[in-house]
């Protein structure tokens, strides 16, 4: 991800990261698929996902909670898939904790909605 005024890039554990750094400032983001290698590009502005390429991407996120106003999520198992045939092929060898499958904006409108005070990948 790119932070604003800065040109190098910033790299994050896995694809709930970069929504989660979303959430505090405005950010221009890739993230490879897991599967086939494709990227997704998308831009983060006030807390709103914009210029999302391809259009619906997938979020694949192990969240867990930790108490009051505190989440982590599990990175491992935390990945964006360009298209839902890449997250079905990966869902069927997956053996992990079970997540949730939401598309981005719906996960960033989430993040935003539980204001998480403190968020640490593990």
């Amino acid at each position: 991800m790119t932070l604003p005024r800065r040109e190098d890039f910033v790299y994050v554990k896995c694809g709930a990261d970069i929504l989660i750094n979303g959430l505090k400032t405005d950010l221009r983001a890739e993230a490879r698929c897991p599967l086939c290698g494709n990227v997704t590009l998308f831009h983060i502005d006030n807390r709103r996902i914009k210029d999302l390429t391809p259009r619906e991407p997938k979020l694949h996120v192990v969240e867990l909670e930790l108490g009051s106003g505190r989440l982590s999520i599990k990175c491992e198992s935390t990945h964006i898939f360009d298209r839902k045939e890449c997250l079905a092929k990966w869902l069927s060898t997956y053996t992990g904790k079970p997540g949730l499958v939401i598309s981005l904006p719906e996960y960033m409108d989430s993040l935003s909605q539980r204001l998480p005070t403190n968020v640490s990948p593990t």
